[in-house]
């Protein structure tokens, strides 16, 4: 019988033993690396991906909870603003304000709470504030009260104003009311003297 044949090589041929060796059907290093790096690759591309898909989650929560809480996604709305009736009041007007909103223009022989003494135009500026606004209004009302009132009754009565506040300044009114009313009750006739 004639002798086992070996390669080339002098190795023995795949799948056979080498002599004093067990058999052990074991691969290559190289070929068992191989499918492990493969592996390793697929599971961190598959990583990268559910970053991704958790960023693009997060900053699409945070772009609508944006557009909710500025109402983005809506057409902005125009607010035109009406003058308020009681920058219409004239000189001479007396009023009645029942509930403290309303103002309605009344005869000065029926009971009303104020009548109008004068009016006048504040400067056309920048907004001058809540405490400056006042202090022009109070002073430009007191310096034409003493040309209208009758001053037998001057004793009996107290001068209020009305003027802008920064949304009707904005708006462009400009415009001061000033009333006289009596110190207690209503008033039954004109102050004017």
């Amino acid at each position: 019988m004639p002798p086992p044949a070996v390669p080339e090589n002098n190795l023995p041929a795949a799948g056979a033993a080498a002599p004093g060796s067990e058999a052990a059907g074991t691969a290559e290093p190289a070929e068992a690396a191989e499918p492990a790096e493969a592996g390793r690759h697929g599971r961190g591309i598959r990583i990268a991906a559910l970053f991704i898909i958790a960023a693009l989650a997060i900053i699409g929560g945070a772009i609508g909870t944006v557009g909710a809480l500025t109402h983005g996604f809506r057409k902005p709305v125009t607010i035109t603003y009406r003058e308020s009736a009681v920058f219409k009041l004239r000189v001479g007007d007396c009023i009645s304000t029942p509930n403290g909103e309303l103002v309605s223009v009344l005869p000065c022989s029926a009971p009303h709470h104020a009548e109008v003494f004068a009016t006048f135009t504040l400067p056309d500026q920048a907004w001058p504030g809540r405490p400056k606004g006042r202090a022009e209004a109070s002073s430009g009302c007191a310096s034409r009260l003493t040309g209208y009132l009758n001053p037998q009754l001057a004793t009996s009565l107290t001068m209020s104003y009305v003027f802008p506040d920064f949304v009707a300044w904005r708006a462009g009114t400009r415009t001061v009311i000033c009333e006289v009313q009596a110190t207690s009750g209503q008033l039954t006739g004109s102050v004017r003297g």
